[in-house]
């Protein structure tokens, strides 16, 4: 048994997963799994840019092996893909350990990926039903999905020129800043609130903000520790960027065009379910999958609501909401046989305090403290509820798997 070549292929994998977007106690199982498979017992250590793997071979040695994984993003499809290929592994090891790698390159070819075309489209549909889920007009949304192409346009050429992804976060954000305000400084009658509300959720890293905390609660110090990191950073860039572009047309811009509408229960999920539908693509979610996820987001804002609807507040209507989207993402991985992270990334969306950031960083802006202080902490504190109940409902399923077991 060439045990270089077999650990070099358990490296990839987790590798791939990890590049991928998939969670750092997953990547880390994953590979601890192939290991066993052949007989080997790992220790696997993973925070987002790095990859370590050692194992006490039977020849006397112990290997290790270390991989970096440079621009890691979410790709729903490569999660599943590399999940296949690890399940198969783990059912049948190929006695070749070179066919571990094989596969991999195998498995990387056969990816399916959506046209750039479709890509700036989606952003559009998002950000112009987001600015509906905000409770903004007509006018409101075709300005926010306007803002939304723009900044999704400015986001993918700077990502396929290899931008670092701070530059690109900051500049993307400037673009969006600056048509938003330019809407509003040619007279076209919008609530700027609503419509940068809506279209930045283009750049809010989705999970991050609530991912860090997840590591944090689990005793993952550094991973979560480098996760809040990419985490501030992306929230600086977006307010570095968007405020920069304010900052330049305020003069301009005139007074806030009229109030928010409100819009039924039902039309709010309806609204988050068409907006869950326009990031599949630029989270390559493939398939039935694109319909399920956003599914999940429309069933988490409708928990939302009956809770709030409750007289409870938001952060108790946020962890509710939370365990929901958990719940439901478990249950529908478990029946499609894929990671749970595939349904969380989309699906959470909603409960992701986006208009919150704005008005963060509005009030910071105009040198509120009072008012940026308060808005900030209501943010972590809805972050750190939706981290909560995620964890949760993993901590319970943990429970009832180890309870299953003989």
């Amino acid at each position: 048994m060439e045990y270089d070549l077999l650990l070099e292929g358990c490296c990839e994998v987790g590798r791939q997963l990890l590049r991928h977007g998939a969670e750092i106690q997953r990547t880390e199982d994953t590979v601890r799994r192939i290991l066993a498979a052949y007989g080997l017992a790992g220790e696997v250590f993973a925070i987002p840019n790095c990859l370590w793997v050692s194992a006490s071979c039977p020849d006397g040695r112990t290997r290790t092996v270390m991989r970096r994984v440079p621009g890691s993003a979410v790709d729903i499809e490569g999660i599943e893909r590399y999940n296949d290929l690890s399940r198969h592994l783990c059912a049948a090891p190929p006695e070749d350990p070179g066919d571990i790698l094989r596969q991999c390159r195998e498995t990387r070819a056969a990816m399916r990926r959506y046209p750039a075309a479709l890509r700036l489209f989606g952003y559009f549909v998002g950000a112009f039903f987001f600015a509906l889920f905000f409770s903004g007009g007509w006018t409101e949304a075709a300005a926010a999905g306007l803002t939304g192409l723009a900044c999704g346009a400015c986001l993918t050429a700077l990502d396929r020129a290899g931008s670092n992804p701070f530059i690109s976060t900051l500049a993307s954000a400037f673009v969006l800043g600056a048509v938003s305000c330019g809407l509003s400084a040619l007279g076209v009658p919008i609530s700027l609130e609503i419509t940068m509300a809506g279209s930045i959720m283009v750049l809010v890293p989705g999970l991050v903000f609530t991912s860090f905390m997840s590591d944090l609660l689990t005793g993952d110090l550094v991973a979560g520790l480098a996760t809040f990191a990419r985490a501030v950073l992306s929230a600086g860039a977006i307010a570095l960027g968007a405020g920069a572009a304010m900052a330049l047309f305020r003069e301009a811009v005139p007074a806030q065009a009229g109030a928010p509408l409100v819009y039924s229960p039902l039309m709010c999920c309806l609204f988050a379910f068409v907006a869950c539908l326009g990031f599949c693509p630029a989270y390559n979610a493939q398939g039935v999958g694109v319909l399920l996820c956003s599914l999940g987001g429309a069933l988490g804002w409708a928990v939302y609501l009956l809770v709030t609807g409750l007289n409870g507040t938001i952060f108790l209507a946020s962890l509710a909401a939370a365990v929901t989207v958990a719940a439901y993402s478990e249950g529908m991985a478990r029946l499609r046989r894929c990671p749970a992270t595939s349904y969380l990334v989309i699906a959470m969306f909603p409960l992701v305090p986006g208009l919150t950031i704005y008005q963060a960083m509005d009030y910071g802006l105009r040198g509120n403290t009072e008012m940026f202080l308060e808005t900030f902490f209501r943010t972590m504190g809805i972050a750190g509820c939706l981290a909560l109940g995620l964890l949760l409902v993993s901590a319970a399923l943990g429970v009832w798997q180890r309870w299953r077991r003989p």
